[in-house]
């Protein structure tokens, strides 16, 4: 009998252990599997809760998601998140400006960063593939494989001319002594297979180059004084326009193509 019970006993404990392994190695299973899923989910609930505090979201309005779908939208706002430590020091940031120009159209710039020595403008262009630009050329090239050694080109206008033109533009709204600074900035995602830039008054990178950039500027000894809120607040209305007007401004820039 007491042979029995010992069996008895050994058989319990046996099925027991294996019954917790069984839940062990399942719940190590399922947590394995949720792993991946609760981390991307913190991920997102951290960029959902950064941005929603952000000055991009402030002034333009955007939702998260229709900012991460947007590769113009996004763009900006990569631009923006990786200078935002700069707000720290006062200085502030404007997204697509739609100024008045003499002719009775706009001119949209992307992203404005306000500092107490200077102004960056930046042009936001979100192209992959090869890039082939010439600060003296009209029109600048994309090159995209499309397999089987075929490839696909496009034209785009300088886009050097095109920031020019937006500092132009701006300087009628700011004080003549602001020192202006032109930055083309490109998607990660497309190569620079020849670009030629005869001028130092510009610059063309990737995004992911955009601080040691400005940082460069910003070291310079500069000494121009600007009023950061006086600029800030005669710019913000233009922010703020209405549908109509970046409808008009969309059909000016399709007539000019």
């Amino acid at each position: 009998m007491r042979s029995l019970r010992f069996s008895s006993a050994i058989i319990l404990l046996y099925a027991v252990s294996a019954l917790f392994l069984w839940y062990s190695n399942r719940l190590l299973g399922i947590i394995f599997t949720a792993l991946p899923i609760i981390v991307t989910a913190a991920i997102f609930i951290i960029q959902y809760l950064n941005f929603n505090n952000s000055s991009y979201k402030k002034i333009t309005h955007n939702s998260y998601i229709a900012t991460i779908f947007d590769k113009g939208k996004f763009g900006e706002y990569e631009i923006y998140r990786h200078l935002k430590r700069y707000e720290k020091d006062g200085y502030r940031f404007l997204f697509n400006i739609y100024l008045p120009t003499t002719d009775g159209r706009t001119t949209e710039l992307d992203v404005l960063m306000i500092c107490s020595q200077c102004i960056f403008v930046f042009e936001s262009k979100n192209y992959s593939g090869w890039i082939f630009g010439n600060d003296k050329h009209k029109k600048w090239t994309q090159v995209l494989p499309k397999g089987r050694r075929r490839s696909q080109k496009n034209y785009f206008y300088n886009p050097i001319w095109q920031n020019e033109a937006h500092c132009n533009v701006l300087k009628d709204y700011i004080p003549q002594s602001t020192i202006v600074h032109s930055l083309v900035l490109f998607s990660n995602r497309c190569t620079f297979k020849n670009i030629s830039l005869s001028s130092d008054n510009v610059e063309v990178s990737h995004r992911r180059n955009v601080l040691p950039i400005v940082k460069k500027y910003l070291q310079v000894n500069q000494t121009s004084e600007i009023d950061i809120d006086d600029i800030f607040n005669k710019l913000f209305p233009y922010t703020q326009v209405s549908d109509e007007v970046k409808r008009r401004h969309i059909e000016d820039l399709e007539s000019f193509n």
